[in-house]
């Protein structure tokens, strides 16, 4: 049987943040377009939230997702 592929860390920037993810070779071109996505996402909030916290950004973000994922 085949083994399954190993986690290896993947950088991925959000915010201007850099942060390592394990991951699968198989995951790491979802893992990096997510990222992408997800730093997309972000940076409109904090553009239209002007002064907000980066948590409360992060939390409205996530809820948007989560009610367009529900």
């Amino acid at each position: 049987a085949e083994r399954m592929s190993q986690a290896q860390p993947t950088a991925v920037n959000i915010l201007d943040r850099e942060f390592l993810i394990a991951c699968t070779p198989e995951e790491r071109d979802a893992l990096i377009a997510s990222a992408a996505f997800l730093d997309s996402r972000l940076r409109d909030a904090r553009n239209q939230a002007r002064g907000a916290t980066l948590d409360r950004i992060a939390v409205l973000v996530a809820l948007n997702l989560a009610h367009e994922l529900l």
